[in-house]
Parts: C-alpha cells; sequence; structure tokens
C-alpha cells in the first residue's frame, strides 16, 4: 500500500514575513493538514513544525476552515511560541495566557475573552487547557462509551473463564463510572464557566 503523498508548492502563505521562507517538507505538511485534517507531525527536532503549525492555522482561518484554533504546548514554551507566531505572521490576532489569566477570580473573564473575541489563534499551557470544562453532554456520553466498553469486556473475560480477580476489578471499575454519570446531573458547572463547546473554536494544535 502506497501511503498518500502532499504538496504544498503551489501554497502561497497570504500575511507571512517575506523574510521567512517554508523549506518544501513543511509547505507538504502544511498541505497535509489542510486536506487531510488530523495530522501527526512526527519530524525530528528543529524540523519546524511550530511554524507549519501556524501557517496551517493561518490558511485554515484565512480559506474559511476554521474560526479560530487553540495551540497547547508546555508551559515553559508559551512566551517563545507566541514570539514565533507573530515573527511569522507580524499581523495575527492571538491571544495568550498568562498565569494570572486562569486564577480562579480572572478566569472567567479570560474564557469569556476567549468566545467572544475574533482571534486566529489562543495559545495556552496544557494545565491551562485542562480547567477549561467540557459540556454536561459530552461528559455523559464519553461515560456511556467507557461503560459500554467495559461491559463488553466484563462479558468476554466470563465467557472465557477469565481469572475472577480480574474480572471484579472490572466491575469494580465499571460501578465507579456509572456512579459518576448518576451524580453528573446533580454537578453544578465548575466556576460557572463556559464550556469548551461555546467557545467557538474549530481546530487544536498541541505540542
Amino acid at each position: 500500500i502506497r501511503l498518500r503523498e502532499y504538496d504544498g508548492s503551489h501554497l502561497q502563505f497570504p500575511g507571512m514575513n517575506p523574510a521567512i521562507e517554508l523549506k518544501p517538507h513543511q509547505k507538504n505538511a502544511v498541505a497535509r493538514i489542510l486536506l487531510g485534517g488530523n495530522t501527526l507531525l512526527a519530524h525530528c527536532v528543529g524540523a519546524g513544525k511550530s511554524f507549519e503549525m501556524m501557517a496551517a492555522c493561518m490558511e485554515q482561518k484565512r480559506l474559511g476552515l476554521a474560526n479560530k484554533t487553540i495551540m497547547v504546548v508546555p508551559k515553559p514554551l508559551i512566551g517563545q511560541t507566541a514570539s514565533e507566531f507573530l515573527r511569522l505572521y507580524p499581523s495575527a490576532n492571538i491571544l495568550v495566557a498568562t498565569e494570572r489569566d486562569f486564577e480562579k477570580s480572572r478566569r472567567k473573564q479570560f474564557v469569556s475573552r476567549i468566545a467572544t473575541g475574533d482571534y486566529d489563534c489562543i495559545i495556552m499551557s496544557h494545565s491551562q487547557f485542562e480547567k477549561i470544562p467540557i459540556s454536561a453532554e459530552r461528559k455523559e456520553r464519553m461515560l456511556n462509551e467507557q461503560i459500554d466498553e467495559i461491559s463488553y469486556a466484563i462479558d468476554e473475560m466470563k465467557e472465557r473463564n477469565g481469572e475472577r480477580w480480574t474480572v471484579k476489578q472490572m466491575e469494580s471499575q465499571k460501578k465507579k463510572l456509572e456512579e459518576q454519570l448518576k451524580s453528573l446531573s446533580d454537578e453544578s458547572r465548575k466556576d460557572d464557566l463556559i464550556t469548551f463547546e461555546e467557545l467557538g473554536v474549530g481546530l487544536y494544535y498541541g505540542r
């Protein structure tokens, strides 16, 4: 089987710093993101993955493929990522999360800015991203999927006369998931925050 190849040689990148020229493999990676959807950029360190993600982000916004994008990076790299983004696209409208933005007293205001602002990209750390809640509907769907999977696994183990201890462990895990599902309807939204689904974010990049 021959894997599909992507050619990005035709891409022009309006708004990009004219002093910076992406290498052929970087243009091909951007083309792959634009045409292929979910993409793993498995280049070696120093191959230019950051510029690939940033260029793809701006092209997706320009082409109407996404409204706004969240880029999640290790905490020490937030400032560097923002600087690189503005070096590549000097006129980009980016929102960069600071430590103070996710303090409990300020978190709601910052998340509201994400929802209402017309940003090209929002840059934040992994720990900050985890503080943005998902909707109760999505939580319920995820829990139900996990319960279904573990129920199927329990049935399979019993049919094969699997170890009783293993089955007991799985049944215990299933019970915990069912308890989480039951308590979900009573759960109040943490900090009354806007959920991820309400932010208007179309794409997510992680590194």
